[in-house]
Order: structure tokens, then C-alpha cells, then sequence
């Protein structure tokens, strides 16, 4: 009886490994390609606002978006110019099936932080989320980008608030070059 057990027993471990192995990994969400938007490189210039206090500034804006982990999510990699200084951030982008919302995460070189949630409707981008500066201070946010049919060009405008103040935080418009391709 002990050696039916054991054999049982080796027969079964040795059996999940393979079952593992074969086991098919599920490609992305088709709602993931909403996310082909950001794909390709963007030239963006116009105005921004870090505070309701301070003065309007020229902005040049420039991201590179691509398809990354088997096309499960896209990276964004940005240089934010304005007032003199220079930014760079990353984002990832990704679609949650399970709670059917499309999120991203974003982080800049002075360790600000970001997360945000968007929603796509034809020709238009919603994006809304909550940045957390250096300082630990938060500010909550909504992106609305237009786009071109051709999904070539886009404008958009950020409205931010921070404890109860209200402003436009940038009025961009752009052009994409290197159109979408995925993984």
C-alpha cells in the first residue's frame, strides 16, 4: 500500500510541471490597443502652469511610446521643457480586464508620481488621476485629449486642483510621427 501511495504521489508531482509547461499564456486584451494612441513619437508644444500662483510658461513636450512585454503594455518615455529646466518621465499603460479599467503609472525625474485611470470614446482621450510631487503635496487632475481621425495629431488640456484651487495646468497640441506597430 505504501509504495501505491508513493508512486501516486511521484506520478502527480512530476505530472504539474508538465501540465505548467503547457499551459498557453493568454495574449493581451483587445482593449489594450486603445493604448496604439500613444504609440509612435509626439512633438507636442503650447503652454503649462505648475500652480494657480505662478505665471503661464511656453512648453516643448516630446514622448516616445512603444508596445513592451508582448504587448501587454506600452511604455512612454517623455521630456517635459519649460521654464528653463528639463524633465524626463516614464509611464506604463495597461488595461486591467478584471476591473475593465485602462491605468497607468507615471514617474519624473524630480520623483514626482502619478496614477490615473482613461477612458476612450472615438476622437477623444479622458484621462484622470492624482499626482503626488516630491514634497509628499497631491493634486488631482483631467486630461482631455482630442484626436485627429488619423490618430496623427491631438490637442489637449489638463484641468488641476490642489486644496481647492483650480487651474489649467497645460494646452498642448501635437503631431505623431512613426505610427503604431505592435509586438
Amino acid at each position: 500500500m505504501r509504495r501505491i501511495v508513493i508512486l501516486v504521489l511521484l506520478l502527480g508531482v512530476s505530472w504539474m510541471p508538465l501540465q505548467w509547461a503547457q499551459t498557453p499564456t493568454a495574449g493581451p486584451a483587445p482593449e489594450v490597443q486603445k493604448w496604439d494612441l500613444w504609440v509612435g513619437d509626439w512633438t507636442l508644444a503650447g503652454t503649462a502652469k505648475d500652480t494657480a500662483a505662478e505665471p503661464e510658461y511656453r512648453v516643448d513636450w516630446r514622448m516616445q511610446g512603444s508596445w513592451i512585454l508582448g504587448g501587454h503594455f506600452v511604455e512612454v518615455r517623455g521630456t517635459w521643457k519649460g521654464k528653463r529646466v528639463e524633465s524626463t518621465s516614464l509611464e506604463i499603460l495597461s488595461y486591467d480586464p478584471v476591473r475593465r479599467i485602462h491605468a497607468f503609472s507615471g514617474f519624473a525625474t524630480d520623483a514626482t508620481t502619478w496614477i490615473a485611470t482613461a477612458t476612450f470614446t472615438p476622437g477623444t482621450c479622458i484621462e484622470t488621476g492624482t499626482t503626488t510631487g516630491p514634497d509628499g503635496k497631491t493634486a488631482t487632475w483631467r486630461n482631455t485629449w482630442s484626436v485627429s481621425p488619423d490618430g496623427m495629431s491631438i490637442s489637449g488640456k489638463e484641468e488641476v486642483e490642489q486644496n481647492g484651487v483650480r487651474w489649467t495646468g497645460f494646452t498642448v497640441k501635437g503631431t505623431k510621427t512613426n505610427p503604431p506597430s505592435r509586438n
